[in-house]
């Protein structure tokens, strides 16, 4: 089944720090909230992998964005047992105005094609 790519909007709540694994791997993570006034909010994270950790370097808190991003799902083998992790892989990322229209073009993002390789699987149990 080929990849499905998705939109999500929201305010930013948090820039995680850019965290580096033994292997070399980077991700960053970004929180958003699609709704800042509802009674109980809905925070999600998406990850930004690899080159695309520098996507997030101009964004801060409090800003609208739109993620586009694909639902990536891993099995891990550890001393646990086997486990199950989905992660939603952010791919680009624009800052949007008041008015729901991009307000400046972000770079291109990286590849989608691999993004995390198997060697580094054996560092992280996600």
């Amino acid at each position: 089944m080929a990849a499905q790519f998705f939109d999500y909007e929201g305010e930013v709540e948090e820039v995680l720090p850019v965290q580096t694994f033994p292997s070399g791997f980077t991700k960053r993570d970004l929180i958003i909230n699609p709704d800042r006034e509802s009674r109980y909010p809905n925070y999600v994270k998406f990850t930004f992998k690899k080159d695309n950790c520098a996507l997030l370097d101009s964004v801060s808190k409090g800003q609208k964005v739109k993620v586009h991003f694909a639902i990536d799902g891993r099995k891990w083998e550890g001393a646990k047992g086997v486990q199950y992790f989905v992660d939603l892989t952010a791919l680009r990322l624009e800052v949007m105005g008041d008015d729901g229209s991009s307000t400046e073009p972000m770079p291109e993002p990286a590849s989608f094609s691999d993004p995390v390789a198997s060697d580094e699987l054996d560092d992280m149990p996600f």
